[in-house]
């Protein structure tokens, strides 16, 4: 009796637990379509939406709670590109700051945009 209550128990925590809804580490929001339609055709309109996107993503909703890797360097970089380049080295010093990892690629960008 004890066996078969042990595989009810184990099988009734199993079940439960697969019907829970996975959380996402991330929140991407609409980020994969604003940028696929900016890389498809560079308007001034669809670059604004993609500016607006990072800001939504920095609110992150995700289990880390930190913004994905990689974005704010593509942000800085995507500044640096239209004129702004104070505020993308910014961004891209951002992305060393939270993914150490980074630091040796991104070091190079800044270096390349600061001479």
């Amino acid at each position: 009796m004890k066996k078969y209550f042990l595989s009810v128990a184990m099988l009734s925590c199993m079940f439960l637990t697969s019907c829970m809804a996975p959380t996402s580490l991330y929140s991407w929001y609409d980020y994969e379509e604003t940028t696929y339609q900016y890389n498809k055709k560079h308007t001034d309109k669809l670059q604004a939406r993609v500016l607006e996107q990072y800001k939504k993503i920095e609110k992150q909703k995700g289990l880390r709670k930190v913004v994905p890797p990689g974005l704010y360097a593509e942000r800085g970089f995507l500044l640096c590109k239209i004129g702004q380049t104070e505020e993308g080295i910014a961004f891209l010093k951002k992305e060393i700051e939270i993914y150490p990892e980074s630091s040796k690629y991104i070091s190079r960008i800044i270096n390349q945009l600061e001479k």
